[in-house]
């Protein structure tokens, strides 16, 4: 794939700073036995990954060891890394972070010379430390929002410092945790949590960390907020060390779309419809609650106003939102456990204020749509961007005629980085590789003639 440069407008950037001022500043190894030893001369790449769909920081370190450290320092799986990147050079340093190594892989030789690579592979602490202990603990009539802070601070022993956005929930909730793990806890509950954020509709809570701190919120949320910035793509051969870093982070250096539509397993995964059948055993009912793409989308916060989908009928009549039979879930309902006090000793979970029927449907839909449309973009280097912000992202047309170029009004739009991996390489290469994606389209797709002649003949043969 040929490179193409891009422009990218940092909102942030303060002032005008260069490639070269962002590096790697800090990177110690820490031993258990209280030696500190610096690897920063030593590293080949380092990549640093955050994702809104994992629960902690992550990344590895590649060392080439030409002095035996692997063995004189005896590293046994309790070391930690201190790492500092993005420091601008006479400006505000960063803070200092400290991660885990949880495991050492791919040690080999380096051909017939006297040294040889390894790579640590690092985490948050707090990774490590849910794997150690298990909750058995009950909750009565509290917010899922209040739930997930105090596994956080009580559990997990976390700095509040660390706890960078927790987004209040709605409703009030009885749950009994038996015996999980804290993050595995938090997973479980937020099943059934659902945003208070105005406007917002469903159940799309995600918990993750980025460099800033763990997180707690709604995907809606996130689509609302101003975007970090504006990618534009534009040819050019402008050299990136000689241009100052407002305009060199624009700059792309590859694209890849990972995934656009499916329509297969848009169906299967409904995306656009799909249907719960949820059994009360308490009044012996079974309700079906069926959820339909069109009125969602016309209710819920979105990147962008267009829906991505429109609705064209199949040869059976039915438009894809109202398929609903594609994909078929079955649910205990807790619709009536409320209103008997001896359903709330079993373990599990009991909303105060809300039935299943009001977040499975949705949250099945939304997962889903959130990644309907996701590319990887390579950058330059920027420390700023982490997972969860919004940007814009403006794909130029490709003409055959002429070397002329029109926006992409489908692929174009306001995205959501849904992970940020930072790769920083001996040679001084620092490379930021978003993950953005979107559910939405900037402009409402043509209008769907289903008497047409044509369309007619093609969905009835």
């Amino acid at each position: 794939m040929a490179d193409i440069e891009q422009t990218f407008q940092s909102v942030e950037a303060p002032g005008a700073y260069f490639s070269q001022d962002f590096s790697l500043e800090t990177l110690n190894l820490l031993t258990a036995s209280g030696q500190k030893m610096e690897l920063r001369r030593m590293v080949v790449e380092m990549s640093y990954y955050e994702d809104i769909y994992t629960f902690s920081i992550s990344g590895y370190v590649t060392i080439r060891d030409s002095q035996g450290f692997i063995e004189r320092l005896q590293l046994s799986g309790n070391e930690y890394l201190e790492i500092d990147f993005g420091k601008v050079k006479n400006g505000p340093n960063s803070d200092i972070s400290t991660y885990r190594v949880y495991k050492i892989g791919n040690r080999a030789p380096e051909g017939n010379l006297n040294s040889e690579y390894y790579t640590l592979y690092f985490c948050s602490e707090e990774l490590v430390l849910s794997e150690q202990i298990k909750i058995s603990k009950s909750y009565s009539g509290q917010k899922i929002s209040n739930i997930v802070k105090s596994v956080l601070t009580e559990k997990l022993k976390v700095d509040k410092k660390k706890i960078f956005e927790i987004e209040e929930t709605s409703g009030l909730y009885d749950f009994v945790i038996p015996r999980m793990k804290p993050f595995e806890a938090i997973s479980f509950i937020t099943l059934y949590a659902r945003p208070e954020f105005t406007g917002a509709v469903g159940a799309d809570m995600l918990f993750f960390e980025t460099k800033n701190g763990f997180n707690y919120r709604s995907l809606q949320s996130m689509f609302s907020e101003n975007a970090y910035g504006t990618y534009k793509y534009q040819q050019s051969n402008i050299d990136d060390k000689t241009q100052p870093f407002q305009e060199k982070s624009i700059s792309v250096l590859n694209y890849e779309f990972v995934k656009t539509y499916d329509a297969v397993n848009d169906i299967t995964s409904g995306t656009y419809a799909n249907r719960l059948i949820s059994l009360d055993p308490i009044s012996r009912t079974a309700k079906v609650t069926n959820f339909d793409y069109l009125n969602y989308e016309k209710n819920s916060v979105k990147l962008n106003k267009g829906p991505v989908m429109v609705p064209l009928k199949n040869r059976l009549g039915l438009a894809q939102n109202e398929t609903f039979d594609a994909s078929l879930k079955l649910a205990t309902s807790n619709s009536s456990q409320k209103n008997e006090p001896y359903i709330k000793q079993a373990p599990g979970a009991i909303a105060k204020d809300i039935a299943i029927e009001n977040y499975v449907p949705m949250r099945t839909a939304q997962l889903a749509l959130a990644n309907y449309t996701v590319l990887k973009i390579a950058i330059p280097g920027d420390p700023g961007i982490t997972a969860g912000r919004t940007v814009n992202f403006n794909l130029m047309t490709i003409k055959p005629t002429d070397n002329s170029r029109d926006l992409d009004k489908f692929y174009s739009g306001k995205y959501l980085v849904t992970a940020v991996r930072h790769v920083m390489q001996s040679e001084g290469v620092y490379q930021t590789i978003l993950e953005i994606a979107k559910e939405s389209v900037p402009n409402y797709l043509g209008a769907i003639n289903n008497s047409n002649p044509e369309w007619k003949e093609v969905v009835t043969e």
